[in-house]
């Protein structure tokens, strides 16, 4: 895909001479460049165009009826700038009359609110990234939504809007010799705040609107950029200057739109771990919806009855109101069930996307095979017998299937990705086969029970079907098996969110749906577009990145 979108410059030049050597129309040719290198899952108009373009082999009375909206989305999924553009036009010309360049470049201007962007600024009054406001971003992109619609009925008003926002850190960028390298100002780290909508309703509840394709990040709608580390004073700083009041006020005000008023509620769940113990002040925690701490995690008798979610964001406000903060944490780390610091976010953060959770789960699913595969029943996975047996069963994949898991890579986390740990756990990479070559025959039994019974709390967290939240059997029944069959091993966080609270979450936060729609991956998915405008902007600079991402 990224090799097809540096060449399409190419292919718009010589498109007349391949079109003659693969004896094909150049029209016919340059739909199926469009269809290749255009994300057609996420615009299934711009897909459908292409296939009718490839059936008639002619743009005639297909690209008439497309819109500059259209145009615009069609420059931003192929990643061309104006020069691409421009001979994407000469070659249409005759078929079809495209906008220019400069009129498609003020529409995308104008649904961005590029003219509003402010400067982020740390105390020192040094800029450190760009924003909108909260407010005035979702207003738009929900009147944007409202306006695809045939009509919405003054009778359907106040509507009720579902979003779900979050913040991410993104590090180990190159280095560049850029204008920023002289100052302050780094570049190599980034701290990404946006929000995506899940559903729009009238007032007898039924959808106006319902996201389709909540993972794309296309879906995705940036408030900020900060060229910042993921650490606590950067994540309050954002939070106090940028977050904190504008939810307040979205959410006590609601949104007035051109027919009417609309209420908001917003569900925090785009976080991982990592940045929800900087947001809700547990970063000590075993885990971040309840209080239970590790040793009763591990409690087969706790499992049995049950970790109610009691770990409330608004409660450890009221604590720091009523105590000092400093003495406060210095007390032992178990009376203070896992606080290290004030919360920066007003409202609760629910730390346990379906992402997150297939690539932390793995990753604990792998550890367990590698200390089976030794023999050291004790969870240390540092240790040296440990140690050898990864560095066999990580070499397997590669030889037998030529994919990597589990491998460490340079630019932080590992090779193993959100689709790897899917497959993996759906048996078609055949995990146990090449990973438990040395595992007694027992071990591979209970394994596999594991497996299989992860994978299905996996997929059911992960679909947008309704689910039977009341019966909760098979996530007693897993997480009983590990610690009585197990006992030595670690119940992580991830783990035990899942067993634990996934369908607590899906009943009180999703409707009885699965947790699909409130993913983190579309933020994730946005890193690319931030390295990708850092990379090929001549300049490199912030300002420039930013005009690009909003």
């Amino acid at each position: 895909m990224k090799t097809s979108r540096s060449r399409l410059g190419v292919l718009l030049e010589h498109v007349d001479f391949l079109a003659e050597r693969e004896k094909i129309e150049p029209k016919q040719l340059l739909a199926l460049a469009l269809e290749l290198v255009s994300n057609k899952s996420y615009d299934r108009d711009t897909s459908e165009m292409c296939r009718e373009i490839i059936d008639k082999g002619s743009f005639n009375g297909v690209l008439n009826k497309v819109q500059i909206s259209k145009c615009a989305y069609i420059l931003d999924s192929l990643e061309i700038w104006a020069s691409e553009y421009t001979n994407l036009k000469r070659i249409l010309k005759g078929d079809v009359k495209l906008p220019s360049y400069k009129l498609v470049s003020q529409y995308r201007r104008e649904i961005s609110l590029i003219n509003e962007m402010g400067i982020v600024r740390d105390p020192e009054a040094l800029p450190i990234g760009t924003c909108v406001s909260y407010h005035s971003i979702l207003s738009l992109t929900i009147q944007r939504l409202l306006s695809t619609l045939d009509s919405v009925p003054d009778s359907h008003y106040p509507l009720k809007i579902k979003i779900s926002d979050g913040l991410d850190g993104s590090g180990c960028r190159q280095t560049y010799n850029q204008q920023s390298n002289n100052s302050i100002l780094s570049t190599k780290t980034f701290l990404l705040f946006g929000f995506k909508v899940i559903s729009i309703t009238d007032t007898l509840g039924n959808d106006l609107f319902y996201n389709s394709s909540p993972n794309s990040p296309f879906c995705f709608r940036p408030v900020a950029l900060i060229a910042l580390k993921e650490e606590y004073s950067n994540v309050k700083l954002i939070m106090n200057t940028i977050v904190n009041r504008q939810t307040d006020h979205i959410i006590q005000d609601g949104l007035s739109l051109i027919g009417g008023h609309a209420q908001v509620e917003i569900v925090c769940f785009l976080f991982d771990t990592k940045m929800a113990g900087l947001l809700d002040g547990a970063g000590g925690a075993s885990c971040h919806l309840c209080t239970a701490t590790d040793s009763q995690i591990k409690s087969l008798e706790w499992a049995r009855s049950g970790f109610p979610i009691n770990r409330l964001i608004s409660d450890a406000r009221q604590l720091f109101e009523e105590v000092d903060e400093e003495d406060y944490l210095k007390l032992p780390s178990n009376q203070r069930v896992g606080i290290t610091h004030q919360p920066t976010s007003n409202i609760d953060i629910i730390a346990a996307s379906p992402l997150h959770a297939y690539l932390c789960v793995f990753r604990w699913f792998m550890l367990l095979i590698y200390h089976l595969d030794a023999g050291h029943k004790v969870w240390a996975p540092s240790n040296s017998k440990v140690n050898s047996s990864m560095k066999r069963v990580r070499a397997l994949p590669q030889e037998r299937c030529d994919f990597s898991v589990d491998i460490p890579s340079s630019q932080g986390g590992t090779s193993t990705t959100g689709n790897i740990a899917r497959d993996c756990f759906l048996n078609k990479r055949d995990l146990l086969t090449w990973a438990t070559s040395s595992i007694n025959p027992s071990g591979k039994i209970s394994l596999e029970k594991i497996q299989t019974n992860l994978s299905v709390l996996l997929r059911l967290l992960d679909s947008g079907d309704s689910i039977n939240c009341d019966n909760m059997q098979l996530c007693k029944e897993t997480y009983e098996f590990i610690l009585v069959e197990y006992p030595w091993a670690s119940i992580t966080p991830s783990l035990h969110k899942l067993l634990a609270h996934s369908f607590q979450l899906i009943g009180a936060y999703n409707n009885g749906k699965g947790l699909q729609n409130l993913s983190e991956e579309c933020l994730e998915s946005c890193n690319k577009f931030v390295r990708r405008y850092r990379e090929n902007l001549a300049e490199k600079l912030l300002s420039q990145i930013m005009l690009e991402i909003f």
